[in-house]
């Protein structure tokens, strides 16, 4: 018993510095490790306790604000790399040294009205509305999926929405992205799709917009190695097989909070964590990319957003003059009201899981 005090002692005392730390130390609201918001203290009540969503809550608060996480998730991944466990912190190790987040819930309501949201917008646009959904990795790379590895059947799932959306031209990227699923399409240690596949999806939209797509050759592409995104920092993988970006020299300039840059590419992001972040640089709420009229461009786009259409923007400035580009998770101004200004047309373009999760996309009702 005796030999057990100082183990016992050491352990409370470890347990009790964590506690005091997570009470002095500031709380973090964005992860840059992690590319995600952290969840904040959440406000309790009798109704969220009695329902258990508070204790889901805290819990998760409790998770995202621990002293060292980052080290914290290192150590498991060690540990359990020594155990052979086939994943960490929500993201499973399959072949090839590609990391998929498990994706294996949404939440239906979330995912009608946000499909409604989108019906909605069609109704006051003013031009052509086109909605391209990209497909999580694990749909696409199925021969590199773990075969344990349970998740949304994300085609079915769109199969089965589309009725609600009358009158969008749904731009379908499946089988293209399919049949090249054994090129680099999909990065290894992040959830975007790589330059390669973004150029497969711009293929499937000319075709569907009617426009000449801009021919390239990968071979001469600019590339940056050593990207590390975000489900390595998830899971911190040993032994990780280091992504490389690639890019073209497009000569288009870009406007944001005021202020217009004469690249689209913002190469000093390639010295830090989020090498994605060199397209466009980053998100950002509303943002103008201009190429100049000639070669048989269109006039304008509007593409509203997420973060895969950053790779796909520059090929499109080939095609239009100016494009408007809105990230609904960031902007505060009228969608609807944008939707019905003088464009040529209107693109959707978006990862499915923010399709089926975020609930900001309700904002293009309004």
């Amino acid at each position: 018993m005796i030999k057990r005090i100082p183990t016992f002692v050491v352990l409370f005392l470890c347990l009790f510095a964590m506690m005091i730390l997570s009470i002095v130390l500031p709380k973090q609201t964005y992860s840059e490790n992690e590319n995600k918001y952290l969840a904040s203290l959440p406000d309790f009540s009798l109704r969220s306790f009695g329902n258990s969503s508070f204790e889901t809550k805290y819990s998760t608060y409790l998770s995202d604000q621990l002293p060292g996480r980052g080290t914290w998730i290192s150590a498991k991944s060690v540990a359990e790399t020594f155990l052979l466990k086939t994943e960490n912190n929500g993201i499973a190790y399959g072949k090839d040294g590609y990391m998929f987040p498990k994706f294996q819930s949404y939440d239906e309501d979330t995912y009608r009205d946000n499909l409604e949201s989108i019906h909605d917008l069609t109704q006051v646009a003013s031009s052509p509305v086109r909605l391209l959904v990209v497909p999580s990795a694990y749909t696409v790379l199925t021969d590199y999926v773990p075969d344990s590895l349970p998740c949304i059947d994300e085609k079915a799932a769109l199969a089965d929405g589309i009725s609600v959306l009358n009158g969008v031209q749904i731009v379908d990227t499946w089988s293209a992205l399919q049949d090249a699923q054994h090129d680099y399409i999909y990065y290894r240690t992040d959830h975007h799709w790589t330059t390669y596949g973004a150029y497969l999806a711009y293929l499937e939209y000319c075709e569907e917009a009617d426009l000449e797509p801009v021919k390239v050759d990968f071979s001469t592409a600019g590339t940056a190695t050593g990207f590390l995104g975000t489900s390595y920092s998830k899971c911190k993988r040993v032994r990780t097989i280091a992504d490389t970006i690639s890019y073209f020299p497009f000569d288009a300039t870009l406007t944001f909070d005021g202020k217009t840059y004469p690249s689209i590419y913002d190469f000093t992001k390639l010295t830090t964590r989020d090498k994605y972040a060199m397209f466009l640089y980053g998100n950002h709420a509303e943002s103008v990319v201009e190429s100049g009229d000639g070669n048989g461009k269109r006039g304008s786009l509007l593409i509203i957003k997420d973060s895969y259409a950053d790779s796909v923007i520059p090929f499109l400035s080939n095609n239009y003059a100016t494009i408007t580009c809105i990230d609904p998770r960031y902007y505060l101004g009228s969608i609807q009201e944008l939707a019905k200004g003088d464009y040529d047309d209107i693109l959707l373009l978006l990862g499915f899981e923010n399709l089926s999760s975020e609930g900001t996309w309700v904002k293009l009702s309004f």
